[in-house]
This record gives structure tokens, sequence and C-alpha cells, in this order.
């Protein structure tokens, strides 16, 4: 086995939630593009907004008032279910550390932001916070939805206490292109529904961000404590980013993948919950890349690192000290077809063997990949057995 290499992210990551960095993948502002400075006040943003999307072929640029905290009470009269007006024009909103939020004194439920599908509706926004957001009555998206066709970039947001209905607590990418970076997501929460954090059925890359403390429940059991992305055709992303202490009452408590392409690269999974699946639930076609570390997981039944029913390719990937507190399987559960390349299965533990790998009924291909360590035992029993599994 080739020796594993550290993971590059930095802990000051979970310890300060604002980062200074830059996103290549983020739309330039045109040259004719006009620039609004809003004064610190709820209404002066409602008015800038309006008055963006007025011009739906150009690019406005809305500038916050700086560390300003824009409180919000009611929704917006008119469809969206917001605050704020919908977005149907390429609108981009640097925060200056700005703050947009739900008043928690008031019982009204809205979410802040609205990109209704096919549009033209293009929204990025730069270093604000969304906080305490609610999307009630069944909806989805506590603080963003996104429609059909429309495009959200994040860079060094922060989304907090934020909650949905029935899914998505956060955001809601119904199908659209979400583009996450340097970004910070606590505390997110959808009563029913998957996706504590992000409910994607849209092509979603996520670099360089912190996901932690976001769940699904307790109305049900829902999937993806931080992620749920299912999609036929949609790829999901995830490079150099941290997922800890995130909870499902369902599966993945990080990660549900259902969907035909899912990367993960060079990024922590750690300490998350769930019932199956403590760190990954996956019934797709999931591929976890160079230094990526799922570690101290935790499931009640099956699969306390990952619970594999699509198909899985791990390289260079530790999966240990995970843990199932009533089945099998503390590292990996697998019903499916998984490949694992240089990669390691240590020190997980179950209440029922095998501790490290149980495969049960589905097909595993090991390639210079160590499973030891594990208690009580590594891969056996597994039907059928592993083959190269140190038992």
């Amino acid at each position: 086995m080739r020796p594993l290499r550290r993971p590059r992210q930095a802990a000051t990551l979970l310890a300060a939630p604002t980062f200074a960095l830059t996103f290549a993948g983020l739309v330039a502002t045109p040259a004719h593009a006009a620039a609004i400075n809003v004064t610190c006040s709820p209404a002066a943003l409602i008015q800038a907004i309006t008055t963006a999307n007025s011009t739906p072929t150009t690019s406005d640029t809305l500038n916050l008032a700086r560390d300003c905290t824009y409180t919000y009470t009611e929704q917006i009269a008119g469809p969206g279910q917001a605050a704020l007006p919908q977005i149907t024009s390429p609108i981009t909103i640097n925060g200056r550390n700005a703050t947009i939020t739900r008043d928690d004194k008031t019982d009204n439920e809205f979410r802040f932001f609205n990109l209704p599908p096919v549009t033209g509706a293009n929204l990025t926004l730069r270093d604000v916070a969304l906080t305490n957001a609610k999307a009630g009555g069944s909806a989805q998206g506590g603080a963003i939805q996104l429609g059909f066709g429309t495009v959200a970039s994040l860079d060094n947001t922060r989304l907090t206490g934020n909650t949905s209905s029935n899914g998505g607590g956060a955001i809601n990418n119904n199908n659209g292109t979400l583009r996450v970076e340097g970004s910070y997501f606590k505390g997110n929460n959808t009563e029913a529904g998957h996706g504590g954090a992000i409910l994607s059925s849209g092509t979603t890359r996520v670099d360089l961000s912190v996901f932690t403390n976001n769940s699904t429940g307790p109305v049900s059991g829902g999937n993806g404590g931080a992620i749920s992305h299912s999609s036929i055709s949609a790829p999901f992303t995830l490079t150099s980013s941290i997922l800890t202490g995130n909870e499902a009452r369902g599966l993945g408590g990080a990660i549900h993948n259902n969907s035909s392409s899912a990367t993960i690269t060079d990024s922590q999974i750690r300490s998350n919950d769930a019932r199956t699946g403590g760190g990954i639930a996956n019934f797709g076609t999931l591929t976890i890349n160079m230094l990526t570390t799922i570690r101290g997981n935790t499931a009640s039944f099956s699969g306390g690192g990952i619970y594999n029913f699509g198909t899985l390719n791990t390289r260079n990937t530790a999966i240990d000290r995970n843990a199932v507190t009533q089945g099998t399987g503390g590292g990996i559960h697998n019903q499916g077809d998984a490949t694992l390349n240089d990669s390691r299965i240590t020190g997980n533990t179950a209440a029922h063997a095998p501790a490290g790998l149980h495969n049960e009924g589905g097909t595993v291909t090991l390639n210079h990949t160590t499973i030891k360590n594990n208690n009580p035992g590594n891969c056996d029993p597994s039907n059928p057995a592993v083959t190269g599994c140190t038992q």
C-alpha cells in the first residue's frame, strides 16, 4: 500500500468561518454593469434588487453597507416566499461583511432569495451572512431556492441557523447550477425531507468549505445531514472541504448521494452520525479521490464510515475509527460494487463482525488496500468473501 498523505486543509477553517478566497469560476462583471451602493436599510436592499431586475440584460453589482445587518420581519408581496424580490437577472451582491437575517421575534416564515426557473437569474453572493431564514409550508430551500436553469455562486458566504420544512435547510438547488467556494454552513436544518444544509438535483460544486452541525429531522428520517444530491445526469463535486458534526435521522450523516456522478477529493468527513451510513450513504456512482479521510463517524445499523448500495471507487482514502452501535461494517457496509485502491480501513468497531468491511451480496475489489485492526473482525463473515482481506 502506498503511504497516505495528510489532507491540505487548515484546521483553522473550523475556527474562523470567514475566508479571503477567490473563485475563478464566478461570472465576471461586464464592462457596462451598473454599481449600486445600498444603504444600511432593509427597504434599500429591496429597492436595489428591484432596480437591478429592471435591466435584465445587464449584470448589476450591489454593494451593501459594510458590517450592516439587514433584518426582515415578513416576506415581500408576490411569488417566491422570500423577504427580497425574486432574482430575475444577473446580480452580484458584495456583502462587505454584512448580514441578512430574519428577525428572531417574528412568527412569519420566509427565505431570502428565490430564483424562479428559466428567467436568466444569476446570483453571486460575496462576503455576506444569511441567518435564521425559515421556509415553511412544505417548502424547500430555507435561505435560497434555485429553479431550473438558474445559477447561484457563493463566495465567502456564511449560512447559519436556516431551516426549511421539506428539504434543503439552507439551499435547494432544483435543477439549477450551484457553485460554493470558501463558505461556511452551520446549524442549518430541515424538519422533513433531505439535505440539512443543501438539497440538490442540479449541478453542484463545493470547494474549500466547511459544513458543521447541520441536520435532518426531527419530523422524519431525512437523508444527508449536510448534503443530499440526487440526479440522473447533473454532477456533484466536493473538494478540499470539511464536513463534521452533521446528523441525519436517515441515511448519510454528512453526504447522501443518489446520482450518476459524484466526486469527493481531498476532504475530511469526520464525526458525523446517521441511522445508516454515518459518514456517507451512496446509492449512485461515487468516486472518492486522493487525500480524503473518513474518520470517527457513527451509524446505528450499518456502514459507520460508508454505506454503499451503488458503485463506489476510492483512491488513497483513509477510512478509520468509525463505529456501528447495533450492526456490522464499522468501516464499510457494501451491497453494491466497491473498488478500493491504495486505501486503508483500520481501527473501526461494530456491535457484530465484521467491523472492517462487510460485503453483503455485493462485489469488492481490493488493489493495494489494507483492512486490519478492526474489532470484531476485518471482513469475515462476508458473503461473498472479500478476496485479499486480512481476516
